[in-house]
């Protein structure tokens, strides 16, 4: 008897954890539909920030500077022109990013830590759309 009262709330337990994944199951994937939907309406934009010269955190005293050009990559918009008035902001993020940092970060993969952390403060200041990718196309250190 006490055997099969375990089966039934083992059963029950199941029964009601597949009931409660099911239902966000069920919603992942109708909001994968949709922004598949959106991205095949409004491709990804590449939109092009221009060469950025910016010193790092020596200390020193010494300069260091840094040239760097990149290209992000942004779901969500509807055009590049919507985007082109962005560009203040994210080349804004871009300086304040290197000017933290040290020279010594940057070797090694420094770089890519860079770009994570570039990609990280984009998503989250551009938040309605979405960051997919950052290409650096240019980086040079003096």
């Amino acid at each position: 008897m006490l055997l099969a009262g375990l089966v039934v709330i083992i059963l029950a337990a199941g029964g009601a954890t597949m009931f409660m994944t099911k239902g966000r199951l069920f919603h992942s994937v109708q909001h994968g539909v949709a922004r598949q939907a959106s991205q095949m309406l409004h491709p990804p934009i590449i939109l092009g920030i221009p060469s950025i010269v910016s010193n790092l955190d020596n200390g020193d005293g010494r300069p260091v500077y840094v040239k760097l050009t990149a290209k992000v990559e942004i779901s969500g918009a509807r055009d590049e022109a919507s985007l082109q008035n962005m560009i203040p902001r994210v080349q804004d993020i871009f300086q304040t990013y290197l000017h933290e940092t040290r020279p010594q970060d940057i070797r090694g993969d420094g770089i890519y830590r860079l770009r994570e952390a570039i990609i990280r403060r984009l998503r989250a200041e551009l938040t309605p759309l979405q960051v997919t990718n950052l290409y650096l196309v240019e980086f040079l250190i003096q």
